[in-house]
């Protein structure tokens, strides 16, 4: 058997963890371990009982550091899998979930693994193409709701698996990304593929995505999200693009702020979003190619 080690971290949302890791226990063998990583401001009783039964299986850190890079770093450091898998603390995974993500790791070109992801609801469309990288602006396709397996590109955050050793000879998350985390795994996963790796899609390891609105790493208003929205957009971008493709980044970017404003009748989702790319620019600049490591 493979180990693997499940690693969720979670912010202010005690009781919705609960539920996952309910549905999590029955799928635990002796070879898989699952790594709480809390930074929550409050105390949730009913998690600390569950955590504290299951000592064994659940292991449970409490850390005061907020950012979920940080928190997924700081998992890294403790697991003892081989296949690391990430989920959220809002998601109900399907059946067989650890095992349908544990099964690709048999091929040992396969670094990474993005699973299925479905909305709170049932006879989600499956879309033509996956997980993929639009080449000259840097815009991201998802349509994780598919249902035919293949390579990808990238993963989503919620529901992602990766063999240990890729992501510590990648280097880790990278911590610069913060707020919503935009881009963090996105940016992790062309690293991986870097390294020589293929990732794919595995629509059988399926979860339900909550998407709840509080908690986790949600923004709290408009002006935090397209700051962030905007900041990591321009890390990720000079991280990972050629140059010469820069003036076709700002004419997308710039023309999504502009959309968003007139749809939301709001004019200065345009300037909060434009400070974010202007100190993305600025966060890359004074720390060069610098990433989140693992120890």
């Amino acid at each position: 058997m493979i180990k693997a080690s499940v690693i969720i971290p979670t912010y202010n949302r005690g009781k919705l963890l609960c539920n996952t890791l309910a549905t999590l226990i029955g799928q635990l063998s002796a070879d898989v371990e699952i790594v709480v990583v809390d930074q929550s401001n409050e105390v949730c009783s009913e998690l600390m009982e569950i955590t504290k039964n299951r000592s064994t299986q659940i292991h449970y850190y409490k850390i005061f550091v907020k950012g979920l890079p940080h928190a997924r770093n700081f998992g890294l450091r403790r697991a003892i899998g081989e296949i690391i898998i990430f989920c959220d603390d809002d998601v109900v995974p399907g059946h067989n979930f650890i095992e349908n993500h544990l099964q690709n790791y048999t091929n040992k070109d396969v670094g990474g693994v993005g699973g299925r992801i479905l909305p709170n609801r049932k006879n989600a469309v499956a879309q033509y193409q996956t997980g993929k990288i639009r080449w000259w602006d840097a815009h991201l396709i998802d349509n994780f709701d598919a249902t035919t397996k293949e390579d990808i590109e990238h993963a989503q955050g919620c529901n992602m698996s990766f063999r240990k050793e890729a992501v510590v000879k990648a280097g880790g998350f990278d911590e610069r990304f913060g707020g919503s985390a935009h881009l963090e795994e996105t940016d992790l996963c062309l690293r991986i593929r870097k390294a020589g790796y293929k990732i794919v899609f595995d629509p059988k390891a399926e979860l339900i995505h909550l998407k709840d609105t509080k908690g986790g790493c949600r923004a709290e208003n408009y002006k935090q999200w397209f700051y962030w929205y905007g900041h990591n957009n321009m890390l990720f971008f000079l991280k990972n693009f050629n140059r010469y493709l820069f003036p076709a980044f700002v004419i997308s970017s710039f023309t999504q702020l502009i959309l968003s404003a007139c749809k939301r009748c709001n004019p200065m989702i345009v300037v909060w979003g434009v400070r974010g790319y202007k100190n993305g620019l600025t966060t890359y600049k004074s720390s060069g190619q610098i990433t989140g490591m693992v120890d």
